[in-house]
């Protein structure tokens, strides 16, 4: 089997010009990293650049070199939730399973 190989500038410069910051809520949900349900109820582990509070990155502008996915890989991988602006109108998309414990 073959590996798929890109250029991770030139992936991030198209996601850029796809799906642009502004779109983004700021929610945070696109940076859980590990969900585990226990007791009936859902354990999130999120990134650790993420502040829960502030529901913000804190690395943001350099995220990329920390190994942040891009919109367009974020979109492939499903990790974000069905309402999230990036992914709302794609019809074929499917959210991450753990999501409908959390509602």
């Amino acid at each position: 089997m073959k590996t798929l190989r890109y250029k991770k500038e030139r992936a991030i410069k198209i996601s850029e010009e796809l799906f642009p910051d502004e779109l983004c809520e700021r929610c945070g949900r696109c940076c859980i990293i590990h969900a585990y349900k226990r007791d009936n109820k859902v354990e999130l582990i999120y990134c650790e650049h993420f502040d829960k509070e502030k529901k913000l990155c804190k690395v943001y502008d350099k995220r990329f070199e920390y190994g942040c996915l891009t919109v367009l890989e974020g979109i492939l991988a499903g990790v974000f939730p069905k309402d999230c602006p990036y992914v709302k109108n794609l019809k074929n998309y499917e959210e991450p399973r753990f999501y409908r414990f959390l509602k």
